[in-house]
């Protein structure tokens, strides 16, 4: 074996919110998780996109990274 499955490190899950209401070419996106919602935008993705639903900006912003200052 090349490498050890546990070494290997995963990315963790993307969250995702979910139309909570559409039409007249307007859509509305809503979080689960964290209660975000996108208010009316104009819808520009397929309807299989909209149902798998669209990356949640709240819940998937990336970790604040550590810098070293001491230098």
């Amino acid at each position: 074996m090349l490498f050890d499955k546990e070494q290997i490190p995963k990315a963790p899950p993307t969250k995702r919110m979910h139309p909570s209401d559409a039409g007249e070419g307007m859509i509305r996106f809503s979080c689960p998780h964290c209660g975000h919602d996108t208010g009316w935008i104009a819808d520009q993705w397929t309807i299989t996109e909209n149902k798998r639903g669209q990356p949640c900006p709240v819940c998937n912003r990336p970790a604040p990274t550590t810098q070293d200052t001491t230098r």
